[in-house]
């Protein structure tokens, strides 16, 4: 999903549950790191299942995968689209516990989830069942402690766009290459440009301040007190996003037009862009000839694009543990991996896709799975709201001109502390 759908997005299984948090922690919760193999753990007698999805593009694949895990195991999955309840429909289920046993959710909600006792933990032969099967950077964003609290579905990263007719031979892989190739096709008046990207958000700025080795929050993205503000790598980060300007001779406020960006690209008049696997659909029914390639480095050095993954959790509220946790699993397996790619265009999160019929045999999403391997995952602190919200405001004047990087720096550092005072 675009990084502008993904905080609505997050709310919708978040919001169901965040009254549970008070009540005592059900007894499958307590008990829930068992020992018994996923070959003995069987469906529940009786047991029939709610899921909801967080988006409605996943509607048929969620519908098609119920029918399987049903001729399969015999239990009835009904599926939901969460995006159709709103707050007071969600206070009743909430009162009456009668949330969904399954789940989707961005992956920054897990460990919030997980403090609140709102997931089960899951079985420990499942569990080793995932990590042999499953993305490893997918697999960090359920991980807890010891203890692995969903299953990855998707996976969604940003990479660049190229049209193969703008651009003869191999892509570019350096801001440098780019910035040469720019200055006899860079034209404003006409609206041709020979790269363009987002960044007036978090997201898509990460990379550029990735360049020199910024990382919010830590290594693993946990630590709500450590956004980095402070450092030598993130004042170094903004002066990389000031030195794009050069490459992009346009106003931040018309690059954060998408709209804009992917006719752009749709149109040729622009060679390169930077998006992601939601962006294909679109690219395809305008039968552009594009390819993709990694983020380009600079000063040779990566730039680093965060990852998003889709999970599947299982409520510490269901009635039927066993049931819920095996089609969680279900939700990543062979079948699901291949109605995934046919059903809602999306990527799975298994390991190897060779072997998944119709996604295997595509060049574009395979290249998006693989960038997917160098990125790692949008941090889960708390507190990530409060790094959106200072750059998306400093970013844009850096990248105008309208402020330095240093100046920058220290307003991102004052205006977290001003952040932290109101709370």
């Amino acid at each position: 999903m675009k990084f502008r759908q993904i905080i609505a997005l997050s709310l919708s299984a978040l919001i169901a549950y965040s009254m549970a948090g008070c009540r005592p922690l059900p007894q499958n919760a307590k008990t829930s790191g068992s020992t018994a193999s996923s070959e003995e753990l069987k469906p529940e007698n009786g047991a029939k299942l709610t899921f909801r999805i967080s988006s409605s593009n996943q509607l048929n694949f969620a519908k098609n995968l119920a029918k399987k895990f049903e001729q399969k195991y015999g239990v009835k999955v009904t599926v939901e689209d969460g995006g159709v309840y709103d707050q007071n429909k969600v206070n009743l289920e909430v009162a009456s516990n009668m949330g969904p046993d399954v789940f989707m959710s961005p992956h920054d909600k897990t460990i919030e989830s997980q403090r609140s006792g709102l997931l089960l933990k899951l079985d420990e032969q499942i569990t080793k069942e995932l990590k042999n099967e499953v993305n490893e950077v997918a697999m960090k964003t359920v991980t807890v402690d010891d203890g692995v609290y969903g299953v990855p579905v998707s996976i969604e990263t940003y990479v660049m766009f190229y049209n193969k007719k703008l651009v003869s031979g191999d892509p570019a892989s350096s801001f440098e290459q780019l910035l040469k190739e720019a200055k006899s096709f860079n034209n404003a008046a006409q609206n041709k440009f020979w790269f363009l990207s987002n960044v007036s958000e978090g997201a898509t700025m990460f990379p550029m301040l990735s360049v020199y080795g910024y990382r919010p929050f830590g290594e693993d993205g946990t630590d709500d007190n450590k956004p980095a503000f402070d450092t030598d790598e993130f004042e170094k980060g903004l002066e990389v996003l000031k030195k794009y300007h050069d490459l992009m001779p346009i106003s931040s406020g018309d690059l954060a037009n998408w709209d804009f960006l992917t006719n752009q690209f749709i149109t040729g008049k622009t060679a390169y862009f930077i998006g992601g696997p939601w962006n294909v659909k679109a690219f395809r029914d305008a039968k552009i000839d594009f390819g993709v390639t990694s983020l380009p480095t600079y000063d040779g050095k990566k730039e680093i694009s965060f990852a998003f993954i889709q999970n599947a959790q299982v409520s510490a509220y269901t009635k039927y543990p066993k049931a819920a946790q095996l089609f969680a699993k279900y939700l990543v397996s062979p079948e699901a991996a291949e109605l995934l790619y046919t059903d809602a265009s999306c990527i799975t999160s298994r390991k190897d896709i060779s072997q998944v019929k119709g996604l295997s045999d595509d060049e574009q999403l395979k290249a998006i799975a693989k960038c997917f391997d160098d990125s790692i995952p949008m941090p889960t602190a708390k507190r990530l709201s409060y790094f959106w919200t200072i750059t998306s405001s400093i970013g844009p004047a850096v990248f105008d001109g309208k402020m330095t990087p240093k100046a920058a720096a220290a307003k991102a550092k004052s205006d977290w502390d001003s952040l932290l005072k109101a709370e």
